[in-house]
């Protein structure tokens, strides 16, 4: 017994060493652009009144099934729908369900793994004057794409350092957009430290992410917002009036002062929500707000809990930082393929999905800042949203992860709750019996 007290001594104090080491010892990467200190996320609130669970998401069709990968963003005009897909494409859709790319960024793709080289575009948005898309490429930068010929035109670099800011530093993971009447665009850096397939590193980091304006006639950038904790969707007011950035890690959604009294000044738009906030998609009445990771008692933020813990934080992204080191090294000398593949892996958020709770959740909120409408689903098929968009009675939704644009039919009550004129709602009364699977911007 006594020589197995020694050995577990011995190993404990192992790993202590290798924690301390990797914790403290100088020089070691990442190199943040802010250190690491503590700060707090606002819990989740309770699901209950407009949030009170329910099953208006389960049942989703399955829209195109394995022909896409990945829909992160989803546009609709008229007949015709648009999505961002993994594989560096961004598809058109016509109502007959022929699918046609508009636009590749880099290499083909040799699998999920390689998307450093061969694109992965988030954000999409009509542009306001000419049959063309503004489409956000983490990998390669922002760019101008003419809709029917594919034609690209670069818009803002990634090797740019933007001034401004708590610290002026070049972009890291461009995300989100929102295109002005006047043709500005309004953008989201995720984070300043890390490339998209270390988005699990990025959220461990204090917050570098930043809510950004670009002038298309100037062709410069300037920071509205700075530390955002993972900056993702954009959308702006109806009157352009502020502008909303979703804070990923923060579960809130930041609000920025276009015009008025505040101009210059953000507060934030409303916080405590149920869960990582995705894209947002806005409208004449009020906005879609798309949970990616759900949160609540039950299922607690992980990146929320760590928040206060910066020497907890710091272990862990050192840890995967120093894990990827080798991989990312054989890859660069040898190009390497299974080097690329596990360096991938490491710190991608996609690795660790399966772990995420099986909640999937919509808001609607109106432009002051009230939720109308939670639609949940707790079947675990229809999780992981991130992005939401109305299209006719129908909801469209995106996913960084599954192979299909997922459709769901909204119910008349809900379609009054989103619909102009209708009046605030604190609960939606529904039958949470399973129902049998539904069949089947303007102009530029």
């Amino acid at each position: 017994m006594a020589c197995k007290c020694k050995v577990l001594r011995s190993r404990l104090l192992r790993v202590t060493l290798v924690v301390l080491l990797v914790t403290f010892l100088p020089g070691l990467p990442p190199y943040p652009t802010f250190p690491f200190k503590s700060f707090s996320v606002t819990p989740s609130r309770d699901l209950e009144g407009v949030l009170a669970p329910n099953q208006l998401l389960n049942n989703a069709e399955r829209w195109l099934e394995n022909q896409l990968v990945a829909p992160e963003t989803i546009l609709v005009r008229g007949n015709t729908t648009y999505a961002s897909v993994a594989g560096g494409k961004v598809l058109e859709i016509t109502k007959n369900d022929q699918i046609r790319v508009v636009a590749k960024f880099g290499v083909e793709c040799q699998g999920n793994y390689d998307e450093r080289i061969c694109g992965r575009p988030l954000g999409i948005a009509f542009d306001t004057q000419g049959n063309n898309l503004i489409v956000v490429e983490p990998y390669f930068g922002i760019y101008q794409v003419q809709i029917k010929t594919g034609e690209k035109k670069l818009l803002v670099s990634l090797d740019q350092v933007i001034e401004g800011g708590k610290v002026s530093r070049k972009p890291g993971i461009p995300n989100g957009l929102a295109v002005a009447k006047n043709g500005d665009l309004y953008w989201s850096d995720t984070s300043s430290d890390f490339r998209f397939e270390d988005t699990l590193q990025a959220m461990l980091l204090n917050p570098s992410g930043r809510l950004l304006h670009y002038s298309r006639a100037s062709g410069k950038n300037k920071v509205l917002i700075d530390e955002v904790y993972g900056a993702n969707g954009v959308t702006l007011s109806k009157d352009e009036s502020f502008v909303l950035v979703a804070e990923l890690g923060g579960q809130l959604i930041r609000r920025y002062y276009l015009k008025g009294p505040k101009l210059g000044t953000d507060d934030i738009f409303i916080d405590g929500l149920p869960g990582s906030i995705d894209n947002l998609v806005g409208d004449d009445t009020g906005l879609w707000a798309a949970v990616v990771i759900a949160a609540d008692k039950s299922n607690p933020s992980l990146v929320a809990m760590l928040a206060p813990f910066p020497k907890v934080r710091k272990f862990f992204v050192r840890t995967l930082s120093i894990a990827e080191l080798p991989f990312d090294f054989i890859y660069k000398q040898t190009g390497n393929a299974l080097a690329l593949r596990i360096s991938n892996f490491i710190g991608n958020l996609g690795s660790v999905a399966p772990l995420f709770p099986k909640r999937g959740t919509v808001l609607r909120l109106d432009w002051n800042g009230n939720i109308l409408a939670a639609l949940h689903s707790d079947d675990g098929k229809t999780n992981l949203i991130a992005h939401a968009v109305q299209s006719g009675d129908y909801l469209l939704l995106g996913s960084p992860i599954y192979p299909s644009i997922r459709k769901v039919k909204l119910t008349e009550e809900v379609l009054k709750i989103v619909t102009p004129g209708a009046k605030l709602h604190t609960k939606i009364t529904v039958d949470t019996k399973e129902k049998p699977k539904p069949a089947g911007h303007e102009e530029l």
